[in-house]
């Protein structure tokens, strides 16, 4: 059991949690920073607890001020919404319930978005503070618009590079399991090559046409972040991307808590 205050205190850090469909990340959110990030796979308890606890032992003044989540898996999030009531004997803060969204949503039915997306676009815009495009790299590609007034003005969904090669594999008899890749060939020389060349080389190039039909309607090139498990992978074969920033949806989402203070006057 870990034992933490039960008392608020706001000067204290904050925990986030961001449940992925991959990975769920814990961090800490202090003085306008994500730090101590650390990954366990989503859905695995004793995982989770145990990079919980380890964790908070690195909080000062014994524990977190608060513990805020954001997620994209339900079921999750109702498993994790229990336990952290059952460590710190407060009931955790939920993005898109008791904490207002960071930024403004256009969308025809904003309930809909991905918390994850919101919280990626909220941190971009907060940086650049212009029109920018928000590309996560995840078990999902999303590639997303942030106008000028920066609101989430919408985007697009694709599969990202392992969904696809398992697709493939699933789907196709003679198709073998290869790991994402970037080959020396850009013509593939075997089965394999091809289809890391297609899905690899492949996503790049969808990712650059939709950054460009952006920038068209627009009438100017947007500012470019990547973010997710896979952006580093695939940022240097993305000449376009400006900025490759992995925390960026921990920081929305401390953005998000920020904001919920403000409100509440604290």
């Amino acid at each position: 059991m870990i034992r933490v205050p039960r008392e608020f205190n706001p000067d204290a850090p904050v925990l986030l949690v961001s449940i992925g469909n991959t990975n769920t990340a814990l961090a800490m959110w202090g003085k306008d920073e994500v730090s101590r990030v650390v990954a366990v796979p989503t859905g695995q308890a004793a995982a989770f607890n145990d990079a919980l606890a380890a964790l908070v032992e690195t909080f000062p003044h014994g524990g977190p001020a608060a513990s805020v989540i954001a997620s994209v898996v339900p079921a999750a999030l109702a498993a994790l919404r229990e336990r952290l009531d059952e460590v710190f004997d407060r009931v955790p803060l939920v993005l898109g319930e008791q904490v207002a969204l960071p930024i403004d949503v256009d969308l025809d039915d904003p309930t809909t978005v991905g918390m994850d997306r919101v919280c990626g676009a909220a941190a971009a815009f907060d940086r650049l503070r212009r029109s920018c495009v928000v590309v996560s790299f995840g078990t999902a590609v999303t590639v997303d618009l942030v106008n000028d007034d920066g609101a989430f003005a919408g985007g697009a969904i694709l599969p990202g590079v392992r969904m696809q090669l398992a697709a493939l594999h699933d789907r196709a008899a003679q198709l073998p399991h290869v790991e994402p890749a970037f080959p020396k060939n850009v013509i593939g020389r075997t089965t394999a090559e091809a289809m890391q060349n297609g899905v690899c080389r492949g996503l790049a190039g969808s990712v650059r046409w939709l950054v460009e039909a952006y920038a068209t309607e627009l009438h100017a090139w947007p500012q470019v972040v990547a973010t997710g498990g896979d952006a580093v992978f695939m940022a240097p074969h993305c000449d376009f991307l400006d900025n490759v920033v992995p925390d960026l949806a921990l920081r929305g989402l401390g953005l998000a808590y920020q904001k919920h203070l403000a409100r509440m006057g604290v």
